[in-house]
């Protein structure tokens, strides 16, 4: 059993910082599975791994489709696991990474886990967020194939952040108060200096990026 997408060349293509509308706007369900997704999704590849990020939406590389790419093998912990159309999945790394299509999460966990996140679009800047350790999650692969995908862990957490990017939410909206004042100050200091351009690291190695 083999899902990961394979290596697909493409461009590197500019990342939308904070402050970029597209990041606020709802992106549109894909219809057509044709060789310019294709090509867009190889873009997305490339620019996820340019940017050193474990996660990349449509949006942030302004487009507003519903794609999300994923590759969490760099830092998948012991009691991380994952259910694939019911069937478990041993190693999740060797089905990274992941491409979904118009994901849709049914179901969270009750279990609530806090953790450090930055995301690409706001480069420097991180904080803690509070998210479900598990969810159940529908999607279609590049094929137009339906899938469920059950989770937990920093798989998890990757695909409710760049899900929230397809609804035009950023990680710091989940912030708590005190971080949300660090990061009203973040944005005065980057005034003018935030642009399509910057693919920066978004912090540490331990925090999120995506």
């Amino acid at each position: 059993m083999n899902f990961a997408i394979k290596q697909l060349h493409g461009t590197v293509l500019e990342i939308h910082t904070v402050g970029d509308r597209i990041l606020r706007e709802n992106t549109k369900i894909v219809t057509n599975f044709d060789k310019n997704l294709e090509n867009f999704i190889g873009d997305m590849l490339a620019t996820m791994y340019a940017a050193e990020g474990i996660g990349l939406a449509a949006p942030q590389v302004g487009k507003l489709s519903k794609v999300v790419l994923i590759d969490v093998s760099s830092c998948l912990s012991e009691g991380d696991e994952c259910d694939f159309d019911g069937n478990k999945v041993k190693e999740i790394g060797s089905i990274m990474p992941l491409c979904l299509i118009n994901p849709v999460i049914k179901k969270f966990s009750s279990e609530v886990i806090s953790q450090n996140e930055g995301c690409l679009s706001i480069p420097g800047f991180s904080g803690r967020v509070k998210r479900s350790a598990g969810i159940v999650l529908t999607f279609v692969d590049r094929q137009n194939v339906n899938h469920v995908l059950s989770c937990n862990g920093m798989l998890a957490r990757c695909v409710q952040h760049e899900v929230d990017h397809l609804n035009g939410k950023l990680y710091t909206d989940l912030l708590a108060q005190k971080d949300k004042k660090r990061f009203a100050k973040y944005l005065g200091e980057c005034s003018g200096r935030l642009s399509k351009s910057n693919h920066g690291n978004t912090g540490a190695a331990q925090d999120f990026q995506g």
